[in-house]
């Protein structure tokens, strides 16, 4: 036998510090509808936290860990065939409160063109949503004699700290800024053979009312190191930005700033976008000076910023934040079209255009620490040479950037994991691994 020791259940809370698309697969408003119950509610499935969950402590279906394993087919006997998940996790639902938006987008090209049949929308759930799910972790005869017990705790712990750090995020477009949340709170509660009748209780939601809030206890557990590089770069907005939201309402100016819970943002996609175009443009010159890269560019780019190629798929290895412009003035305007030829307005090219200003912001990246330390310091190194760019005002982000829109300059030096002064080394660090060719120095 095998039986059941101890049930710990954990009630946690939590909020979305970005937005957030778990998609339900259906197209009735948008091009990727938000997941919703039989009454309508949204909620993020079990199976996702899961699967977050999973890849982060980095084990297969096929190893053990809290989370259980299958052997693969062909391999099993009766003795070691697999084992049950030890740790049961609930839908997340939310509180209440939410904002709903539509986001557009779009594939563009090297020349800031959009690609044929390459435009969609999705439904978000916008910044600030708040909700909770259940975690139940059983511990059996076997986990404590083996010393299990303790392990899965662990485990357990480091996935709250991979969330905290930002690390385990979920739904859509994870590497371009969605999907972040933190936790608030943990209540927590032991079931055993002396109190088991509670248990019949336990997912009551007014039972964790005035329950103790365990989370500080959760996060001082030891066994945590960080799996990916962070990287903060402060930046003022110099003169205008134009991320155009297409959804503008009747009486509202045509195009209007993207904005999130009325607050205006740069998404992750418009930052990745440029800075992925910049690096391109930094290997193709580095290669042409005589440097010899240590793959081709456009595998750097790949391994870089992810591909997808039919059958074959990589994710981000870069994931870059939405930002949120703070303390930026609104400004409203009336355009429209000149011709060239006659150096007349054309006809129906009048519109209004609302914008922001001044303003300030950080752009938070991350890069994830891979199996290859030699690909981690290489796209480090051509990241921060992109990010010096933007920071020195010779990239520009978003529309419109022929009239000087959506450029930035410096607001504080770069943080590395915190640290100021590092970005040097790590750009350093990269061209000195390049081997030039006959007469390069």
């Amino acid at each position: 036998m095998n039986g059941i020791l101890k049930r710990k259940l954990l009630y946690v809370k939590v909020r979305f510090i970005s937005p957030l698309n778990v998609s339900s697969g259906e197209n009735e408003w948008t091009d990727s509808d938000v997941l919703r119950d039989y009454e309508g509610n949204p909620f993020v499935a079990g199976s996702s936290l899961a699967g977050a969950m999973r890849a982060y402590i980095e084990k297969k279906k096929t190893e053990s860990c809290l989370m259980g394993f299958s052997k693969p087919a062909g391999r099993q006997n009766i003795s070691d065939s697999g084992k049950m998940s030890s740790l049961f996790i609930s839908d997340l639902n939310f509180d209440g409160g939410l904002v709903y938006g539509v986001r557009d987008n779009v594939a563009l090209s090297d020349a800031k063109t959009a690609l044929s049949q390459s435009k969609f929308d999705m439904e978000i759930l916008e910044a600030g949503a708040k909700g909770h799910f259940y975690l139940e972790l059983v511990t059996r005869e076997e986990d404590r004699a083996t010393g299990r017990e303790e392990e899965m705790e662990q485990e357990l712990a480091r996935i709250f700290q991979g969330i905290q750090a930002g690390e385990i995020r979920i739904g859509s477009k994870k590497t371009r800024g969605f999907g972040q949340f933190k936790i608030e709170s943990i209540g927590e509660k032991n079931y055993t053979k002396d109190n088991y009748l509670e248990y019949a209780d336990a997912y009551d939601e007014a039972r964790w009312e005035n329950c103790e809030n365990v989370l500080k206890e959760w996060l001082d557990q030891s066994g945590w190191i960080p799996k990916m590089v962070q990287i903060e770069v402060p930046l003022q907005l110099k003169g205008g930005i134009s991320i155009r939201q297409y959804a503008a309402r009747k009486g509202e100016p045509d195009f209007t700033q993207l904005t999130d819970h009325g607050i205006p943002v740069v998404p992750g996609t418009s930052f990745a976008g440029a800075i992925r175009h910049r690096i391109k443009t930094i290997l193709q010159e580095l290669k042409n000076t005589g440097a010899t890269l240590p793959k081709e560019y456009s595998e750097i780019i790949d391994i870089a910023f992810g591909y997808v190629d039919k059958k074959r798929a990589c994710s981000s290895n870069i994931i870059i934040n939405e930002s949120e412009i703070k303390n930026a003035k609104q400004l409203t305007m009336m355009r429209t079209g000149v011709s060239r030829l006659e150096s007349a307005v054309k006809d129906g090219a009048l519109y209004k255009e609302k914008t922001y200003v001044d303003g300030k912001l950080s752009l938070k990246a991350r890069v994830k620490k891979g199996k290859c330390p030699e690909d981690e310091k290489w796209i480090i190194g051509v990241l921060l040479l992109a990010l010096k760019d933007l920071q020195n005002g010779f990239l520009a982000v978003g529309g419109q950037t022929a009239i000087g829109r959506g450029l930035f300059s410096a607001d504080g030096p770069i943080r590395i994991d915190g640290k100021e002064g590092l970005e040097d080394t790590y750009i350093a660090e990269a061209i000195k691994n390049m081997r030039m060719n006959g007469g390069g120095k």
